[in-house]
């Protein structure tokens, strides 16, 4: 059996008469999603219609074949040519997914690499900077959070989207100012 390659992104979805629920998504094929609750709320019940908007794939209709704790599993409502489009995109996906190296902005690799990490619940973790842009960091770590979990770095609040052989990559949810960005920046 072949394994199936997994693209994983944010979305959120909304039942009717809700606000919207950020979740992740996996998603291996242009007809069956899982997605996974990121905060508290309602979790939709098997056969109900669902609607949801992914990053880098766009809006998405469904129907709920079965729930999975904190989550649930789609089916895709969509003529043959929007599943093709959603295809073709996670194709593009798993190809940009395979590249050594994606990030556009300038990396340094700062003087003072050790950062703690602060994780969820408190637990803080010795990391250390492998580089760094003005948006974000690949960090050298043990522990490796979930994707879209929100880490402290430093004083720095950043949300993990990658993981890396050797620890996570996270973006800042403020870039560092191009005047106070250099080799002796510490985090």
């Amino acid at each position: 059996m072949l394994e199936q390659l997994y693209v994983t992104t944010k979305g959120r979805y909304c039942l009717p008469g809700e606000v919207d629920i950020q979740c992740l998504a996996d998603v291996s094929a242009p007809d069956v999603i899982e997605l996974r609750r990121l905060i508290e709320g309602p979790l939709p019940e098997a056969e109900a219609r669902i609607t949801c908007f992914l990053d880098n794939v766009g809006m998405v209709d469904g129907v709920v074949l079965s729930a999975r704790p904190g989550g649930f599993i789609f089916r895709v409502v969509a003529s043959p040519e929007r599943r093709s489009r959603i295809d073709a995109r996670l194709s593009w996906l798993r190809s940009a997914d395979r590249r050594d190296d994606q990030r556009q902005a300038t990396r340094i690799v700062p003087v003072h690499r050790e950062v703690r990490v602060q994780l969820r619940a408190g637990r803080v973790s010795e990391a250390v900077v492998a580089d760094l842009s003005m948006t974000g960091a690949a960090l050298l770590l043990s522990e490796r959070p979930e994707i879209g979990t929100t880490v402290t770095v430093g004083k720095r609040y950043a949300t993990v989207v990658r993981h890396t052989p050797d620890g996570v990559g996270v973006a800042f949810r403020m870039p560092f100012g191009s005047l106070t960005f250099n080799e002796r920046v510490i985090l």
